[in-house]
């Protein structure tokens, strides 16, 4: 299937709640200090940082669209976070994020934000503006926003309830729960949404090269020396298998295809200032690797909002 800028498109009201959303998300950023005591700005998602890992990502010899990539081996480097909008001790919720930068020498190639849950709840972008919105103003507001917030985020999800009710999605959660207590180096890592690979569509999948054991980085290198983990994507074909904007099933009849593997051999120094202010924003990849989706599309301002408040 051919990427359109069709998939991308919001209605002018989306775009008013995208633009109260990134007000919403800078006041949240603001307070960040004060909700996670600690002395500098975080990130509106992910707040928490357990690893920064890097090395090099080495395409698959036997990937038919070699040429996407400006060489066969680039640079890369991994965010390891929790999903939390506060910074978390331990492991917290089992929701955890791989954000991957890949990049020629200074020049980034492709941001892939990744999680380790294939699915999301949310396919109306309305409904979905709204209820982040409610969400940062919970955290960032004073108590009578909070309860304003707590009602319009119910609404919100009572809404998504038959999408959380999927066939689909409620297996996924069940092996989530099933794997919990597993190390985070375990889980295989997805995008939320969908990604342009040259004028096609796909969706991205990280699976972790052996079975790992080892809860950090640290405990990981020392045993086994790197972090190996392959890339692969899935191709859009029609809408009815592969639908590109229905993020909370799975797309079916198109296999997984491999790309090429990661192999992490360092970690840096995951309180480094110029760590925390670096950005993983997908919209800032090459043309040929761009997100796709309404859904996906979002990002971009939220990415901005959040990225540019933090280094004021």
């Amino acid at each position: 299937m051919t990427y359109t800028a069709d998939f991308d498109k919001l209605s002018f009201k989306e775009q008013a709640l995208l633009d109260k959303l990134t007000v919403a998300i800078q006041k949240f950023v603001r307070k960040t200090p004060e909700l996670s005591q600690v002395p500098y700005k975080t990130r509106d998602a992910h707040a928490t940082t357990y690893d920064i890992l890097q090395g090099k990502f080495l395409v698959d010899d036997a990937f038919e669209q070699q040429s996407l990539f400006p060489e066969n081996v680039l640079d890369a480097t991994l965010r390891i976070s929790n999903a939390h909008m506060k910074i978390v001790k331990g492991n917290a919720l089992p929701a955890y994020g791989f954000s991957l930068k890949l990049s020629n020498e200074t020049k980034t190639v492709a941001n892939f934000p990744l999680v380790n849950f294939p699915l999301f709840p949310f396919n109306n972008v309305s409904n979905f503006l709204k209820f982040f919105t409610a969400l940062n103003t919970y955290f960032a507001g004073n108590m009578i926003q909070k309860c304003w917030s707590m009602l319009g985020m119910t609404g919100c999800i009572i809404r998504i309830f038959p999408h959380v009710l999927h066939l689909d999605f409620l297996k996924n959660v069940t092996q989530l729960i099933k794997k919990r207590n597993n190390s985070l180096f375990s889980f295989d890592y997805h995008s939320i949404g969908a990604y342009r690979f040259g004028n096609h569509i796909v969706k991205l999948k990280l699976v972790p090269e052996q079975a790992v054991t080892e809860k950090s980085a640290k405990e990981l290198f020392n045993k086994r020396g790197q972090y190996i983990a392959k890339l692969y994507i899935q191709y859009a074909y029609d809408l009815k298998n592969q639908p590109v904007n229905i993020l909370h099933k799975e797309w079916k009849d198109s296999p997984f295809i491999c790309v090429g593997k990661f192999i992490f051999t360092n970690y840096a120094d995951k309180n480094d200032p110029n760590v925390e202010q670096s950005s993983f924003n997908p919209f800032e990849s090459i043309e040929a690797f761009q997100p796709v989706g309404r859904i996906q599309h979002l990002r971009n301002k939220a990415y901005q909002a959040s990225l540019e408040e933090r280094r004021r």
